[in-house]
């Protein structure tokens, strides 16, 4: 069974997989966490023996924020969710890591679900968490979606790129959700701006602490190149945080990445035109599905 919403086509009979949505043999509900010296990392899987997609939200996002992707590649895929660190069900420990574990978070939930390669999805700060797996264990990933992101990749280029834009940029609102989307989404879709809003409400709020920490991390463009993990820049032409020129200057230091960018949308391009998301995605994980 199908319906269709934004020109997308969900199924629903793609979600009833093995260990999806949460039951355990007996059908009762559970929560599935994985438990890392001490902190507790919220997760949902589809479940199958499919390739395996991880989706990795944004810092105004959480789990819930890929609703119009995995009912579309759940199909074809493994689909696998998470709160990461410090958003939705995933609590940092008192004195964690914080940022700096995205990364090794990412690589430490494939161990706990025997996953042995996937390929990551990745929005905004999610792309921390992408890059931060890849360097560390590129033969884990099969391919990885930078999109609305750059994530921490830089050199000397790419810095001076990030200081012109910002200083011709116009001050940014000071309500996350308000950045994260474009002006014509907020015009268009009132009702899905209001959803977006919801789910980023469930988060706790973001600290300048954490926004600092994640700021500090960066990794040489050269290293994450190095890996070779094919990778598709996706960025739009609303995005006032993480501007296109910005997106097409780093795919320019990585060898053989893949560059799109999206008309009328924001820095939320999963959410904003999903139609357009999936269709392009899907071609990039299509071509380099293992």
């Amino acid at each position: 069974m199908g319906y269709s919403l934004s020109g997308a086509e969900y199924s629903v009979d793609a979600l009833r997989g093995d260990g999806y949505p949460w039951t355990d043999p007996q059908g009762e509900r559970t929560m599935p966490f994985m438990t890392k010296d001490g902190f507790r990392l919220y997760y949902e899987d589809t479940g199958g023996n499919a390739p395996v997609i991880m989706f990795l939200h944004g810092a105004g996002g959480n789990h819930l924020s890929w609703w119009q992707q995995v009912p579309v590649f759940a199909d074809e895929y493994r689909c696998v969710t998470v709160d990461q660190r410090g958003f939705g069900q995933s609590p940092d420990v008192p004195g964690g890591p914080g940022p700096a574990a995205l990364g090794t978070d990412a690589v430490a939930l494939l161990d706990h679900l025997g996953i042995s390669r996937a390929a990551i999805v990745a929005q905004s700060m999610g792309g921390w968490a992408a890059v931060g797996a890849a360097v560390r264990a590129p033969e884990r990933f099969w391919a990885i979606v930078l999109a609305n992101t750059v994530g921490n990749l830089t050199n000397a280029d790419i810095a001076a790129v990030r200081q012109r834009l910002a200083a011709a940029s116009p001050p940014r609102p000071a309500v996350l959700w308000h950045a994260a989307i474009g002006p014509t989404f907020r015009k268009q879709q009132p009702v899905r701006s209001f959803l977006y809003a919801q789910i980023s409400g469930l988060n706790a709020p973001l600290t300048a602490d954490f926004r600092d920490q994640l700021l500090r991390l960066t990794t040489p463009v050269e290293r994450y190149a190095a890996t070779r993990v094919p990778t598709f820049f996706l960025t739009s032409e609303e995005d006032g945080l993480i501007w296109p020129e910005l997106s097409a200057k780093v795919h320019a230091h990585v060898p053989g990445s893949r560059f799109e960018r999206v008309e009328a949308a924001g820095h939320s391009t999963y959410f904003e035109r999903p139609d357009v998301f999936n269709r392009e995605v899907g071609a990039f994980l299509k071509e380099h599905r293992p």
